[in-house]
């Protein structure tokens, strides 16, 4: 039997799946530790008043929830494929690629002026941002692979959504 996308079959496309729920799981356990770090950045004086803290923080959090709602949409799929479901993997994914984007300049603007005692933890934090970076491009990877033409045509009906400024 055929999936409804790609003329792959079912396997084809649980390996797919597979991956990229794997590769969201690695990028998560990054995440959750950057989360802890930038948590304590607030009780560094010259840190907590940086103007990129706050937003770094939102972003760490926007990935964070991009990546439970690319898992989600992955369960959703396994219990049975339909266009909004796959249309859904792909706004994730894509959505977790523009958040990606914030994470190193808004994570730069706000360890500008930290202290040498914290360098252990900036140089950490920007290894796990890193790590992220890899796990949703390679995410995003795979969902392309997985969808092939049918990725272009799904996200240019996404982009007008992705549009809409966030609060």
């Amino acid at each position: 039997m055929t999936s409804d996308y790609h003329m792959i079959d079912d396997n084809q496309r649980n390996a797919y799946l597979d991956a990229i729920y794997t590769a969201i799981e690695k990028g998560m356990a990054a995440k959750e530790v950057v989360c802890s770090i930038t948590t304590g950045f607030r009780s560094v004086k010259t840190l907590r008043i940086q103007p990129g803290l706050n937003p770094y923080h939102a972003s760490v959090a926007d990935i964070g929830y991009g990546f439970d709602a690319v898992q989600g949409t992955i369960d959703r799929i396994r219990k049975g494929v339909s266009s909004n479901k796959v249309a859904m993997l792909v706004f994730d994914l894509d959505t977790l690629r523009i958040s990606e984007q914030q994470l190193s300049p808004n994570f730069e603007l706000a360890v500008k002026n930290a202290p040498p005692d914290v360098y252990t933890l900036v140089d950490y934090s920007r290894k796990l941002n890193q790590q992220i970076a890899v796990r949703i491009r390679e995410a995003n990877v795979l969902g392309k692979e997985l969808l092939g033409s049918e990725w272009d045509v799904i996200l240019s009906q996404a982009e007008p959504i992705q549009a809409i400024p966030r609060l």
